[in-house]
């Protein structure tokens, strides 16, 4: 009996720890369907998202540079000795060995790597959509394309938010306009960032409302890789899309509707099939409505098995007899 209880304290232990352990430096997953999931955040992690059709920025295969790891290959080397002849060493066994790194968090060790989609044509424009909770007033949203041509997305004053682009192009978007007054509130602030290319114009939208339409004092023309870069920010973020062109505002709607209105999907990136690498303090685990979905179900059998089921019918069954017979009066 001894012996049981022993076993079941070591194995509540372990289970504790594995819970609350920080995650592997490198684990993510590649083409997922990360519907009805979300990401918690703090200020000391670090999550990317990329194509399921593109090289990993975190780790990329051979022949292009590697980010935080040095692959070795199995080709010999050869050594010139002070005698005059050459020696072969063994060759290598594909061993991959951590190699560290002193980067600041806001820096990209990747931006001298030439990636496939680094030379991608440019297209008519970007939009950026997500949902997010958080409680600071300061912080970074999302980078997008973090190593050529990227745009940064930063919580600015009150009601508004900061676009920099091109390296050192700033403007300021207060969103204070209502669009569409009829959107039931939700938990999540939802974004939406829409950059033309053509026009050169730029609008963002949160929930119901928008900013006004800006003209950008330099063209930005987005053609950099489709990669989106999570650092400094605090809380939980869901349902990331991204477009390889500007959204219309009967397609924000649709977005910002959860749905409700038409459907929508990234053409570039996808919450529904994406790849995605973590470091630092993160987790994924289901979203908030997942999970009450899950409460209410387990509450439901609950009552069912104590007969409370059946009062809830009895209930509803009373409630509707009671309207009727308001309608009639």
């Amino acid at each position: 009996m001894k012996l049981l209880f022993f076993l079941m304290v070591t194995l509540m232990t372990f289970t504790e720890r594995s819970l609350h352990a920080w995650p592997n430096p490198t684990r993510g997953g590649s083409g997922v369907n990360l519907s009805g999931k979300m990401f918690t955040l703090s200020s000391y992690g670090r999550l990317v998202f990329y194509s399921p059709y593109e090289y990993s920025p975190w780790v990329a295969s051979t022949p292009y540079q590697t980010r935080g790891y040095a692959y070795s290959t199995s080709t010999p080397s050869y050594t010139q000795t002070n005698t005059g002849t050459t020696e072969m060493s063994s060759p290598s066994t594909n061993i991959r060995t951590p190699k560290p790194t002193t980067r600041s968090p806001t820096t990209y060790p990747w931006s001298t790597t030439r990636y496939p989609w680094s030379t991608a044509p440019s297209t008519r424009g970007v939009s950026v959509c997500l949902r997010y909770i958080t409680d600071s007033q300061s912080d970074s949203i999302f980078t997008l394309s973090p190593s050529s041509q990227y745009l940064r997305l930063e919580i600015g004053r009150p009601q508004s938010y900061a676009l920099t682009f091109n390296g050192y192009n700033r403007v300021y978007l207060p969103v204070y306009l209502k669009l569409w007054p009829y959107l039931t509130p939700s938990m999540w602030t939802s974004i939406c960032l829409t950059v033309d290319n053509a026009k050169a114009v730029v609008q963002m939208f949160r929930d119901s409302d928008m900013s006004s339409r800006k003209l950008l004092n330099n063209q930005y023309v987005w053609s950099g890789e489709r990669v989106m870069d999570f650092s400094n920010f605090e809380g939980q973020i869901t349902d990331v899309q991204v477009w390889d062109y500007p959204l219309r505002y009967q397609e924000v709607l649709y977005y910002m509707s959860n749905g409700g209105y038409g459907f929508y999907q990234g053409s570039v990136l996808s919450w529904s099939y994406i790849s995605y690498t973590q470091t630092g303090r993160t987790l994924l685990e289901d979203g908030y409505e997942l999970q009450m979905r899950k409460s209410n179900r387990k509450l439901g059998q609950r009552n069912h098995l104590k007969g409370g089921y059946k009062s809830r019918k009895v209930f509803l069954f009373e409630e509707r007899k009671r309207e009727q017979w308001k309608k009639e009066m």
